[in-house]
């Protein structure tokens, strides 16, 4: 998304200003109060200033901006300017104006989508005059990046999705990749703060946005980029610059927060709801030689309601290990065969002892409702189960299992240099051990 028109990218140095400090909580009321004409937001260094037609009306005394139309902070006076200060430079606002009096506030005008910069010639990444010859570079977003198989920018993705920034060519400085990258996170309360998270490299032409948690619930993800005209590196004797459509914002949606926590030990599945439990499930997981792999796995599109799972798949020859079982709401973790999935052969087994081939056994109604209530991101996390950690490229859940501490050495800003580990077990599904029923 390029700026609004209206919006200019310059440092605005103003008298007035408007201070972080959150204003007086104001009654609630009738909207009686004169709402304000708004005539536009421009963005500056570390600040937005917004400009009005002051209001000729005994009820208006006063007006309130906000950076994203949950916190209201006062204007000193009703001049026409109204400027918030102390704002992330890089990051995108909804910034919104509106009157108060005696009846209260008006209904707010805006938003408009705003992006404080850097000065002019103050961005070493991006200076005044360009270096040549040069190359212009695009990329290519990918909110579910993790294989989630699902394409469409308005589908609402459980938290465990990863998305991908994909370059059309290969980034030396990586380090002004990340910097010229602010995510966000807008809650449904309306509530914006920025991600703990940081980008990992998993080659030197994509990065991955990974949480330091789960995305939060009920949100809107944007992920606002200023890399237009950045100088990222050099490349066989010419530079590598940003594309002016790399000015935008990238956007995806969150469903409500699924995590299902699987206790091996326990052989329970408790299934959490943005954060409250609501289910509770008997599991049965991998037996012994077969234990199932540990660590965070994510839902895709990849469900069948009836399966046959059988023997030859796992490689059992010997007759006495032969079988052909037929099951019902069958919803794939993994590329190497695991399932979650009814098992009525299996019910005397359920919430007291593992004895699967790597799948979660499950009542068919417990099944069922796995099958029907999970979309594509949900996560299901695994502890206790005795198997080993969940390899990076088993599946869309891969990646949230290398741990934090390596994952950081993947990002040119967590370990401090463009030399980071781009590498991955890049294993394969036809390679390792499979996983059945």
């Amino acid at each position: 998304m390029r700026l609004p028109r209206g919006i200019r990218a310059a440092s605005i140095v103003l008298a007035t200003t408007v201070s972080l400090s959150v204003a007086g909580a104001l009654p609630a009321s009738a909207d009686t109060t004169v709402p304000p004409v708004l005539i536009g937001v421009e963005a500056g260094d570390r600040s937005a200033v917004i400009r009005y037609e002051p209001a000729v009306s005994a009820s208006v005394t006063g007006y309130q901006a906000s950076p994203d139309g949950y916190a209201w902070f006062d204007c000193p006076d009703v001049s026409g300017t109204c400027s918030l200060s102390s704002l992330t430079n890089g990051r995108e606002y909804q910034v919104s104006l509106r009157t108060v009096g005696p009846q209260g506030p008006s209904e707010p005008a805006g938003p408009v989508a705003t992006i404080p910069v850097t000065t002019p010639g103050s961005d070493p990444d991006k200076p005044q005059v360009l270096p040549r010859p040069r190359t212009r570079v695009t990329a290519r977003f990918d909110a579910a990046g993790n294989g989630l198989g699902v394409r469409s920018p308005r589908t609402k993705l459980g938290v465990g999705t990863l998305p991908y920034l994909t370059f059309s060519r290969a980034i030396p400085n990586k380090r002004a990749v990340e910097t010229h990258l602010v995510v966000t996170a807008t809650r449904a309360d309306g509530r914006t703060s920025e991600v703990a998270g940081a980008w990992g490299w998993i080659n030197d032409r994509t990065a991955v946005f990974r949480p330091k948690d789960f995305w939060p619930g009920n949100a809107t993800i944007r992920i606002t980029s200023t890399l237009d005209d950045a100088v990222l590196g050099k490349s066989q004797g010419r530079y590598l610059i940003g594309a002016s459509s790399l000015a935008t914002t990238y956007t995806f949606r969150t469903d409500r927060s699924l995590i299902a926590r699987v206790n091996g030990a326990k052989k329970e599945m408790d299934v959490f709801i943005d954060g409250r439990k609501r289910k509770t499930f008997k599991i049965s997981l991998g037996g012994p030689g077969w234990e199932t792999r540990k660590g965070a796995k994510v839902i895709s599109t990849a469900k069948e309601a009836d399966k046959v799972y059988r023997s030859a798949s796992l490689g059992l020859t010997d007759p006495e290990d032969f079988y052909e079982l037929p099951s019902k709401w069958n919803t794939r973790l993994t590329p190497t065969g695991e399932f979650l999935h009814t098992a009525s052969w299996a019910y005397g087994r359920l919430g007291r002892y593992n004895g699967s081939h790597g799948c979660t056994n499950m009542f068919e109604q417990d099944a069922k409702w796995i099958f029907d209530n999970t979309i594509p991101g949900d996560v299901i996390d695994y502890v206790k189960t005795g198997g080993d950690t969940m390899e990076p490229w088993n599946g869309p859940g891969g990646l949230w299992n290398i741990p934090w501490s390596k994952w950081l050495k993947k990002s040119a800003v967590g370990s401090g240099s463009d030399q980071v580990d781009t590498s991955l077990d890049n294993g394969s599904a036809a390679d390792a051990r499979p996983d059945g029923a």
